[in-house]
């Protein structure tokens, strides 16, 4: 393709494209700018699924590769090591950034956006270009009770000259947490791709237990997306509710091995699934069961779909349903989830899974609104 002449270079760094939400998202964003900017991404390791779906045209580079991408058992045996040292030593090492500027991107940027904080803002924040713009997007909910997650944003504030948050809560948050960083702060929600979504639910068929009503929980095996508050009610909707979950994570075995003891005959690990849309439209009710959140896009994929949600009430869930009308937004807690669900069975009555967008939900305006918003951003 024939680039625009005086286009901004933008540079992106992330972690990897595994399937995530915040991967999801800067796939999606990429596919649809890279014709007004000249976009670079780099990855700390060339790994995951997303990476098929990013345009040609968008410049990929990687520090290291996963071992899907490895061609035989010695390559791989140094990817590995050089993960190792790379996760080890990069953030304390400026002598190696200043490397991956020379020798792998070989270019200077307009803007320099670490899109998750971590490695990718270790990368942003030591960068040797000093006349570029540096922006950290901010994906999570941020507070001193989280130590570990506290100081690694704490520890690059002062070295971006734009900070975004994904939602209005979350920001506000970031903001009482860090009160250095008032006048910094954005807000930029994130874009998705729904015509993507739509196609994408009707390349295949899930197929679930007709006779109960099925519940589909997305996400990462990890604490916050509290999926252990499924497994601890599960049994007292053993006879009319399945629970289906997709995702995969550290918490994987302990989980299964919470149902083994309990003898939970009621809750489903699906894995990791590349296409989940179809598994989303299938499903009869939608649980987002998040103990945190900073802008779950999930809850975006499953209004795109039509469907009935039940969310905790984390940061950007009542931003992205305010005028939704199939919804129910519980307290962020065990028994709340319980009377949530005991409501939506009462609701539904009988199987019926033929629910409709409500006709006034503002979705598709504020999606593109928020498309414009960014790029107006990268322009700035």
């Amino acid at each position: 393709m024939a680039m625009v002449m005086n286009m901004k270079k933008i540079l992106f760094v992330i972690g990897s494209l595994q399937i995530g939400g915040a991967e999801t998202v800067l796939v999606d964003v990429l596919n649809n700018i890279y014709k007004e900017f000249e976009i670079t991404l780099l990855l700390i390791e060339k790994r995951g699924e997303l990476i098929k779906e990013l345009n040609s045209n968008i410049k990929l580079n990687w520090l290291t590769k996963g071992d899907e991408y490895c061609k035989n058992l010695l390559e791989k045996k140094y990817n590995q090591i050089k993960r190792s040292f790379i996760y080890r030593f990069l953030g304390k090492n400026k002598w190696y950034i200043k490397r991956i500027y020379k020798k792998i991107l070989n270019d200077k940027f307009d803007k320099e956006i670490a899109f998750l904080v971590g490695l990718p803002s270790e990368i942003v924040k030591n960068s040797p270009n000093r006349d570029s713009k540096k922006i950290a997007w901010v994906h999570a909910e941020v507070t001193k009770e989280d130590r570990i997650t506290y100081l690694k944003y704490k520890n690059i504030i002062g070295f971006f000259d734009e900070i975004v948050g994904v939602s209005d809560k979350s920001i506000k948050v970031f903001e009482k947490t860090f009160p250095e960083s008032k006048g910094k702060v954005k807000l930029i929600y994130n874009y998705i791709d729904d015509k993507k979504i739509k196609r994408k639910a009707e390349l295949e068929k899930a197929n679930f237990n007709d006779k109960k009503i099925n519940f589909l929980s997305v996400g990462r095996l990890v604490n916050e997306k509290g999926f252990d508050r499924i497994l601890n009610i599960a049994k007292k909707f053993e006879k009319n509710v399945d629970f289906y979950i997709i995702g995969d994570g550290i918490l994987k075995t302990e989980f299964k091995t919470f149902i083994r003891n309990n003898n939970i005959k009621n809750v489903f690990f699906l894995g990791l699934k590349r296409n989940p849309y179809p598994f989303i439209k299938s499903a009869d009710v939608f649980l987002l069961s998040s103990r945190s959140e900073a802008y779950p896009t999930v809850l975006l994929e499953a209004l795109i779909l039509n469907k009935k949600i039940l969310a905790t009430d984390v940061p950007g869930v009542k931003e992205i349903l305010h005028n939704y009308d199939n919804k129910i937004i519980v307290s962020n807690n065990d028994d709340s989830i319980e009377n949530g669900i005991n409501l939506l069975l009462t609701e539904i009555g009988k199987k019926n899974s033929n629910y409709k967008l409500n006709s006034n939900c503002s979705f598709y305006s504020e999606n593109e609104k928020n498309l414009r918003n960014l790029k107006r951003l990268l322009n700035e």
